[in-house]
C-alpha cells in the first residue's frame, strides 16, 4: 500500500514545513532583521541570529523540495503529478497539493530574501511572506495526517489522533532543525536566547506529543475492531514496535524531553528562577528589561545540540514509519471490505486488483 517513498516524503514534508513555519515565527517575534536598504548586504556579514534564520529556512527548504521529489517519484507518471492540481472537483488530496506547491514558492521566496541583497525588499512586505509562509506550513503539516485518517478501509489510521500526532511531530522536527542550523553560526547572547527558547517551545510540543500517542495507541488497544486490533499488536510488539517503542518513544519523545529539561534548569537565572532564555519570570512576565547574565546568554554545548536534533529527528522517521507499518498491508478480512474504495477517483487508481488478492490494492499517495 505505502512504499518507502511515501514515508520519506511524510517525514521530509513534516519536518520541512515545521522549519520553515518555526524560522519565520522566529523571525517575526525575536530576530526582526531588517530589509530594505538597512539590510546587511550578505548573509556573511549579517548577525548570527540572522544568519540562524537563513540556515533553517535553506535547510528546510531543501527538506520540503526533496519530500516533493519523493510523492513525484512514488507518482510515476505525469499524468498523475497534473491530476493532484487539474482535478475538476477540489479534493482533500488537491488542496494539499497546491498548498505543498504554494509552500515551496514563498519558502523558496523568504529563504532568497536571507541570502541575496534586495533593497526594494521592506521589512511589511518580508512580515506578510512569513506570515503566509507560517499558514501554509500548517496546512502542509496537518495535510498527511488527514490524508491517512481520512483513507477508507485502515481503520487505525481513521484516529483523529493521527494528525494531531503529525502536526505535533513536524513543529518538534522544525525546533530540531533550528537547533541543528545553530551549530552553523557563533553563539552570542541573542542566538543562546533564541537556542534556548526554541528547545522550551519543543518540552511543549513534546509533552503534547506523549498525550497524543497514549491517546493513539490506548484508543487502538481499547478497540474491538478485529483490524486495529492486529495493528495494535504490531505496534506493541510486532513489526512496527521497534519504530514506536525505540525510534519514536525513546529518541523522539523521552531522550529530547530529558535533554531539555536538564539544560532549562541550566537556563535558571542568578537573579531568581526563569525560563530557558535566563529571564527571571517576575521580568519575562512584565516585560522589563533584564541584564544578560552567563546563564541567559552562555551557548549550549554543539555535542549536546547535535545528539538532541538528531534523536528528534529520529523520533519524526520513527513515528511515520509506526503508523504507515502498523496500517498498512493487513488483511482484508480484518478491514471494512464495504468502505475499501479501489478506483473511485480515476485519476489515482492503479490497475484493478485480481480477485484473488489477499490484499486491497489502494492507491493514495
Amino acid at each position: 500500500m505505502f512504499g518507502e517513498l511515501i514515508a520519506a516524503y511524510l517525514f521530509l514534508a513534516g519536518t520541512g514545513a515545521g522549519g520553515i513555519a518555526a524560522a519565520s515565527l522566529a523571525d517575526l517575534i525575536v530576530v526582526r532583521a531588517p530589509f530594505g536598504p538597512g539590510a546587511s548586504p550578505s548573509v556573511a556579514e549579517a548577525s548570527p541570529a540572522e544568519r540562524l534564520a537563513a540556515f533553517t529556512l535553506a535547510a528546510s527548504w531543501g527538506a520540503l523540495a526533496l519530500g516533493t521529489g519523493c510523492l513525484m517519484a512514488d507518482l510515476g507518471r505525469i499524468d498523475r503529478v497534473l491530476a493532484l492540481f487539474l482535478a475538476p472537483a477540489p479534493t482533500l488530496m488537491n488542496l494539499g497539493a497546491w498548498a505543498l506547491a504554494a509552500l515551496l514558492v514563498v519558502g523558496a521566496a523568504v529563504a532568497l530574501a536571507r541570502f541575496l541583497y534586495l533593497p526594494w525588499l521592506v521589512r511589511r512586505t518580508m512580515t506578510a511572506l512569513e506570515a503566509v509562509a507560517v499558514a501554509l506550513a500548517a496546512v502542509v503539516a496537518v495535510y498527511a495526517g488527514l490524508l491517512l485518517q481520512m483513507l477508507p478501509g485502515v481503520r487505525l489510521w481513521a484516529s483523529p489522533a493521527v494528525p494531531v500526532l503529525f502536526v505535533l511531530s513536524a513543529a518538534s522536527c522544525g525546533c530540531a532543525v533550528v537547533v541543528d542550523a545553530a551549530l552553523f553560526v557563533e553563539h552570542d547572547g541573542e542566538v543562546g536566547r533564541l537556542v534556548r527558547r526554541v528547545l522550551a517551545v519543543d518540552i511543549v510540543v513534546v509533552v503534547a506529543e506523549m498525550a497524543a500517542a497514549a491517546w493513539f495507541l490506548g484508543a487502538a488497544l481499547a478497540s474491538d475492531h478485529p483490524g486495529v486490533a492486529v495493528s495494535a499488536e504490531s505496534l506493541l510488539h510486532g513489526s512496527a514496535a521497534l519504530s514506536w517503542w525505540v525510534g519514536f518513544g525513546l529518541c523522539g519523545l523521552l531522550v529530547p524531553l530529558v535533554a531539555e529539561m536538564v539544560l532549562g534548569l541550566r537556563g535558571r537565572s542568578r537573579h531568581g528562577i526563569g525560563g530557558l532564555d535566563g529571564r527571571p519570570l517576575a521580568a519575562s512576565r512584565s516585560g522589563a528589561p533584564v541584564p544578560d547574565t552567563p546563564s541567559a546568554t552562555a551557548p549550549v554545548a554543539p555535542v549536546t545540540l547535535a545528539v538532541l536534533a538528531a534523536c528528534v529527528l529520529v523520533g519524526g522517521i520513527g513515528l511515520r514509519g509506526a503508523v504507515v507499518d502498523a496500517g498498512a498491508h493487513r488483511p482484508l478480512e480484518l478491514q471494512d471490505p464495504a468502505s475499501v474504495s479501489i478506483g473511485a477517483n480515476p485519476s489515482f487508481a492503479v490497475d484493478a486488483p485480481h480477485p484473488e488478492r489477499e490484499e486491497p490494492v489502494l492507491w493514495l499517495s
